[in-house]
């Protein structure tokens, strides 16, 4: 019985520590969850001035992406290349928390590690 506890226990912790995969366009409906969100970046910007910002964008190009990734300031050091450049054209896979932003859906990333290119 203790056996069969244990494999429950393990199976349910394996279970919540996957995050789903979505498509970009599905994002919306995952706010305030943790998802792999899986698409091409279409078209990417890097913000002028000190504080810059990297949005990396799917579906189309701003204003009419249906899906971002957005890399702040602090963490743009923490990749070996620049993610504006490196990432644009490829197909990826984000994992985070989604969260909407003037009603577009949008990932924020804090680390390379959430990242992988297919």
């Amino acid at each position: 019985m203790k056996q069969l506890t244990l494999l429950f226990f393990i199976l349910f912790c394996a279970k919540i520590s996957i995050a789903q995969v979505v498509s970009p366009d599905s994002a919306k409906y995952y706010i305030g969850k943790e998802v792999t969100v899986t698409g091409k970046i279409v078209d990417t910007y890097t913000s002028k001035g000190e504080k810059k910002v990297i949005l990396l964008n799917f579906g189309d190009k701003h204003p009419n992406e249906i899906f971002t990734v957005v890399i702040n300031n602090d963490d743009i050091e923490k990749f070996k290349y620049n993610p504006a450049d490196f990432l644009k054209e490829k197909t990826i896979a984000v994992k985070g928390t989604v969260i909407m932003y003037k009603d577009k859906p949008e990932i924020i990333l804090k680390s390379p590690d959430q990242l992988t290119i297919k």
